[in-house]
């Protein structure tokens, strides 16, 4: 019988989203080869995502940088000796990770001339029939071992757990309540919905003293614009506080249901389980929507410029044509089903 691999790299340098979807890939690869040491390839502000993960043994976190930072960095990366290499996303500067980490095996997809750095080409045709999830699951029948469940995998930590708890006690949040978090942030500017969107769905959904808005914000600019929504929606509204990422899930973790865009904490919530409502015009919800059951998407189904996956668009319609109403529903469902969990 062939002898496992002993080291094993995983390159995935995208969004915290793109991440945490190989959360269940990096399971089955613990339980499938338990003696392996498994190293993963991520962009700085990607990395926590992966902190506390008990199936990853080391993050090589990717910084950039000019040429000199850039082969110090595949230094670092052949320093490990992998004997397999993961490439579940086949850039140009992932190909050439991979053909420097001088594993014996190298896989990776047939994207263009980068399947020319594996030594093992898979069938991204064949691989791409759902979600990210299931695409990154499909290399597993190649590797000659099971999947280990499909769930996401975020492990807070006890620090962790313990800020959510004073967080919400400083809000003045009770057992009792019901919160709803909103996410209006967004890496594109044309896949965000409205501000004033989102402002008219919290008015709506505090039809009870015991329910609270939380509004979450990543930059300066979304902690401006989250004092604005929470103030238009008025009481029983706040901003979430200053936060970095693995903090920001903690309180998500907490929340009753979620709101918000494509973007990476929505994705988070969904690996607590929490109900969320995704509002999607540019990105596909096929392939990049919220994991998991209990989850609602919307969108405006009257265009056919869906799913263009432009960044720069200047006037994103798609956004624009999910309505309130159609929103206001899909939270009250959330949370009737998180009700019954």
């Amino acid at each position: 019988m062939k002898p496992g691999p002993e080291r094993i790299l995983v390159l995935r340098m995208s969004g915290v989203g793109d991440v945490l979807w190989t959360t269940p890939l990096l399971r089955a690869l613990r339980r499938g080869f338990p003696r392996a040491r498994i190293h993963y390839v991520v962009r700085q502000a990607c990395a926590p995502v992966l902190e506390n993960n008990p199936d990853v043994d080391e993050l090589l976190i990717y910084r950039g940088g000019g040429l000199r930072a850039q082969l110090e960095f595949l230094g670092q990366i052949r320093k490990r000796r992998c004997d397999l290499c993961l490439d579940l996303v086949g850039t140009p500067r992932t190909a050439i990770q991979s053909l420097f980490s001088g594993a014996r095996e190298r896989i990776g997809f047939d994207f263009g001339y980068r399947r020319l750095f594996y030594n093992r080409v898979l069938s991204a045709r064949q691989a791409n029939h759902g979600h990210e999830v299931e695409f990154n699951l499909f290399l597993l029948r190649h590797l000659g071992i099971e999947e280990a469940g499909r769930e996401l995998v975020f492990e807070l930590t006890p620090e962790e757990k313990e800020f959510r708890a004073k967080a919400w006690s400083q809000l003045g949040y009770s057992d009792k309540d019901i919160v709803i978090g909103l996410l209006p942030t967004g890496g594109w500017a044309c896949k965000r919905w409205p501000a004033g969107c989102f402002i008219e769905l919290g008015r709506r959904a505090l039809d009870s003293d015991d329910k609270k808005i939380l509004v979450f914000w990543g930059s300066p600019a979304e902690e401006r614009e989250a004092g604005e929504i929470a103030h238009g929606i008025g009481r029983g509204a706040a901003p979430a506080p200053r936060t970095a990422l693995r903090q920001m899930a903690a309180l998500l973790s907490a929340c009753d249901a979620v709101a918000g865009n494509d973007t990476g904490p929505l994705h988070i919530a969904t690996a607590f389980g929490v109900p969320v409502v995704s509002f999607y015009g540019p990105t596909s919800p096929k392939a990049q929507g919220p994991w998991g059951c209990g989850h609602r998407v919307l969108r405006d189904e009257s265009l056919d410029c869906l799913v263009c996956n432009r960044t720069d668009c200047r006037d994103p319609r798609c956004m624009r044509g999910i309505t309130v109403e159609a929103a206001a529903r899909a939270l009250a469902a959330a949370l009737a089903g998180r009700a019954v969990r």
